[in-house]
């Protein structure tokens, strides 16, 4: 047969076995946090942090309040200990080199936009979005009914 290639031929779609894994198991991948001030233990500063100015500990401590704080592991804390050296340098001598030094080290690494909290794929869990009883409100559709609507 001219234009057929070598090989299996074509498996139907309902036996087709996947190969790959779910990248998140159980979920859409996103974690949801409340707009609350982080209220957990922040570590303490390391020793070698010990001449940090106390504005620069005052930014520290608010960095921690924050509710992506709640997600910080170990190496989030770790490099923002590392920072405060960088900030205290903008504190005492304002410009935008320094401030472009430390968006650049903490933005991401923290999540402290909202664009890298999407890139981290956080987002803020909203009281809107259920009621009391933790029941989906009427006005939104359930997922489950909207693709056998939309597959049916």
């Amino acid at each position: 047969m001219a234009g057929r290639r070598p090989g299996r031929p074509p498996v139907a779609p309902e036996q087709r076995q996947r190969t790959n894994a779910d990248p998140v198991v159980g979920g859409d991948g996103w974690t949801e946090i409340e707009r609350a001030p982080f209220v957990g233990e922040a570590p303490a500063l390391p020793e070698w942090l010990a001449d940090v100015s106390g504005e620069a500990v005052a930014i520290y401590r608010e960095l921690a309040g924050l509710p992506q704080a709640a997600t910080w592991g170990p190496g989030t804390w770790f490099e923002l200990h590392l920072a405060l050296p960088l900030i205290e340098r903008y504190l005492k001598r304002p410009g935008s080199e320094n401030f472009k030094a430390i968006i650049s080290t903490l933005g991401a690494g923290l999540r402290l936009t909202e664009d890298d909290m999407q890139r981290g794929r956080l987002r803020w869990r909203s009281a809107q979005d259920e009621d009391d009883d933790g029941e989906v409100p009427s006005g939104v559709s359930d997922i489950a009914e909207r693709r056998k609507r939309l597959t049916g």
